[in-house]
Parts: C-alpha cells; structure tokens; sequence
C-alpha cells in the first residue's frame, strides 16, 4: 500500500535481503589460546623456549531454530483466520467498484486528505507508513538461524501487512539473549539501530493525526466514527486493513516485551509492552527512541 510517508518504505526496501540478516553470535566460551615462537622473544640462559604471545581466536556459533512453541501456534491461527475472514466473511465483495475506486484516489492523493475520505479511515490508512518499519526495527536483530529468511516477509508486509508477516512467525524461534551490535546485518546495524529511525517514525506518526485532520476546528468525533463504521461495513478493503493494522500493532507491543529482554530491560520489558497495547504505532516508534543500544 502507498502511503503518505513514501520515502520511509522506499529505504526499508532497497536495502540487501542479507542486510536484515545478523552475521553469526561470536563466542567468548570458544576463545582458544595459540602459543608461537617468535624473532622478537628475548633470549634467556633460564628459558628453555622463547616467550609465548597469546593469540585469541573467536570462532562464531552458528545458530538453529529452537522447537515450536505456543506463540508459534498463535501466529499461525492468527494468519489462518486473517486470511479465513478476509475472503469468506468480511463485508462488502472482494475487489469492488467502490474500494477500486478507493483505492485509487489514495494513491493519486496521499496527502493532503481528500475531503471525501473518512478521517478515521484515513489515519489507519496512513499507519501503513509505520507499522511494518517498527516491526522490522523489532525483529530483525533475531533474525539469524530461523527456518524462513527475515527479509522477504519484512519487505512483503509494507503491501501486504500480516498477511505476508504469519509464515514467518509462525515459524520463527524466539531470541531474548543478548546480541552484539558487531553479530547484526547491515540494515539493523545502521538504519534500525539508529535512534534516528525511531526518531523519523515517531514524527511520522505523531503527524498522522494532524494530516487526517483529527485535529482541525470544526471536527465531529461522533460523526468521523459513524463514518467510519457505515464505510466498514460495505468494504471488505477498508474491514481487512483496519484489523490488519490492529494485529500487528499487537505484534509490535510482543516484539518489544521481547527487545527489553535482549537488551538488559527485563524490569521494564512488562511496562514497554502495556504502553505500546495503550499506544499503538506510537509506543513501539519512541521505544525504538530510548531503547538502550546493543554492546559493539
């Protein structure tokens, strides 16, 4: 889906499907000591070897995913039924006239609203800028030794949202540990751990209020969600998008209990998620602000 903010999907795009990808977790437990004559070792009547130099070789650990668990198992029942509802029960026809039509006139107009766009809807609409860059920022540092590559979903679910997200997921092996910032692929290395990125989503979403005009004089609260809820119920695109965004906004609050773990936040990980269910797109966007930086 287009959306208002298209630079910010253009480079969570371009980047190398390698660059989400960590490098492998060095060990300090297979450091292995090598002892070498060398020229420079002084000679002593009492040595009867020259001096040892010790060399330290870090070998990498290669990682492998762990068993299915219940999270696993949620996620694909997640997917099923996303994908269940979405063709067999949501209101309205699948590719209608109307939602066609829709459809078009947002991507000619992302910005300003088009006066004859429902607010609410405009503003989920607009949360498609975010949420699929806050959950690559999330989840890509534990990205290595899963049993389906990170980078083909992550990209996939800037169109396509959970519905490109479940097969990952519902395979992917969960990483609390610590990880070096050295053991991370390009893209989390440079772009989603720096605290520009979340700087960049944060002002993109605290700005998707004011360019849906939640804000502007003369708005109707009551009338915007009678609105929105007589638009829903006669199009499965605008029904379908509203839950997608509703799903992986759960995600994204899960993906940070799971980030505070992996950066020594385990008493704050419970707080960080609560805010993120309480503030969607925007908790997981300033998280990414404070979250403390991975050791190089």
């Amino acid at each position: 889906m287009k959306t208002c903010a298209p630079t910010i999907l253009v480079l969570f795009l371009a980047v190398p499907a390698r660059a989400f990808t960590p490098q492998g977790h060095r060990s300090n437990d297979v450091v292995k000591s090598l002892r070498r004559n060398t020229a420079l070792s002084a000679w002593s009547p009492f040595e009867k070897s020259p001096a040892p130099i010790v060399e330290e070789i870090s070998e990498i650990v290669e990682l492998t995913p762990g068993p299915l668990d219940a999270k696993n198992a949620l996620a694909a029942a997640v997917w099923v039924s996303l994908v269940g509802y979405a063709f067999l029960l949501a209101p309205g026809e699948i590719g209608s006239a109307a939602d066609s039509a829709m459809i078009e006139r947002l991507l000619s107009q992302p910005v300003p609203r088009p006066e004859e766009v429902n607010q609410l809807w405009f503003a989920v609409w607009n949360c498609f800028a975010v949420v699929p860059a806050l959950l690559a920022g999330l989840s890509a540092p534990a990205g290595q030794g899963q049993r389906l590559p990170a980078a083909p979903f992550l990209w996939g679910s800037g169109a396509l949202g959970y519905f490109a997200l479940g097969p990952y997921f519902a395979t992917r092996t969960d990483r609390p540990d610590p990880i070096r910032k050295s053991d991370l692929g390009w893209a989390s290395r440079t772009i989603f751990e720096n605290r520009a990125f979340g700087a960049v989503l944060s002002a993109i979403t605290l700005s998707i209020p004011f360019s849906s005009d939640l804000f502007a004089p003369g708005f109707d609260f009551s009338a915007a969600v009678d609105g929105y809820v007589s638009l829903a119920a006669g199009s499965r695109f605008v029904t379908v998008a509203g839950l997608d965004i509703a799903i992986m906004s759960v995600l994204a609050a899960g993906l940070v209990v799971e980030d505070c773990k992996r950066r020594g936040w385990e008493d704050k990980a419970v707080g960080a998620g609560v805010a993120s269910l309480l503030l969607p797109v925007l908790g997981p966007s300033l998280y990414l602000v404070v979250r403390p930086s991975l050791e190089e």
